[in-house]
């Protein structure tokens, strides 16, 4: 079992309404509690930062995915390394807007 961090910042393609990502934040709560990922999403001006927590391989294809979502651009990662405890334990997807 290798606990690890990954966080990274993206634009969106176009703006995210509240509706649009509270739709997001369902799906990625649902996800993350399937899969014991954490982490939280910061959304500001159509700029999203994101960090999870949870196994390597289980965030390598995360990951994967998210980056080819075609509703953000630009993703870049700012943090990949082993994580040798959780910092958001309670969060499914904590969110700030």
């Amino acid at each position: 079992m290798s606990l690890h961090y990954l966080s990274y910042q993206s634009v969106a393609l176009q703006p995210f309404s509240d509706e649009a990502l509270q739709d997001l934040l369902a799906k990625a709560r649902v996800y993350n509690i399937a899969h014991q990922v954490s982490g939280m999403l910061l959304y500001r001006d159509g700029q999203f930062v994101q960090v999870l927590e949870g196994e390597e391989d289980v965030l390598r294809e995360l990951y994967t995915k998210i980056q080819r979502d075609p509703r953000h651009t630009n993703v870049v990662t700012l943090v990949d390394e082993p994580l040798p405890q959780r910092k958001f334990s309670a969060w499914s997807m904590a969110y700030r807007h």
